[in-house]
């Protein structure tokens, strides 16, 4: 079942080490910051195995530089407890796969990303060519 923190979800994917969070209209850094502990909460189990982690932007608007900031630290949270790779689900939006590129950038942790436009894709994308 999801968790959910005003904007923002979190699940895991049955059967696969795959935490997706999707979120709805505008966030904000507490929002942020409960996103991101509870994904590290939902892949505890999995940090010596990897994991991965979607982000379903599709139906989000743009952040702040703030909340970019917060993302940034998410990142790099996230691949310190063994995140292998990032999908970004962001529809037809030009101005997400800018942000969410930019911010993996300045995590500086070199982690895998792919970007797509549904969820679906992410996931077949982690399966052919991540194999988790």
């Amino acid at each position: 079942m999801a968790k959910k923190n005003g904007a923002q979800t979190v699940e895991t994917i049955p059967g696969r080490k795959i935490v997706l969070s999707a979120g709805v209209g505008k966030t904000n850094i507490d929002e942020l910051k409960w996103l991101t502990d509870t994904v590290l909460a939902e892949a505890a189990a999995w940090k010596n195995t990897g994991w991965a982690y979607i982000a379903d932007c599709s139906q989000m608007s743009p952040v702040s530089p703030a909340e970019g900031g917060e993302l940034v630290t998410m990142t790099k949270k996230f691949v310190d407890a063994g995140c292998k790779a990032f999908g970004f689900a962001e529809g037809s939006s030009i101005m997400l796969k800018v942000q969410a590129k930019k911010n993996t950038e300045r995590s500086q942790t070199g982690v895998i990303e792919g970007h797509f436009a549904t969820v679906d894709e992410v996931l077949e994308w982690l399966k052919n060519d991540v194999h988790i």
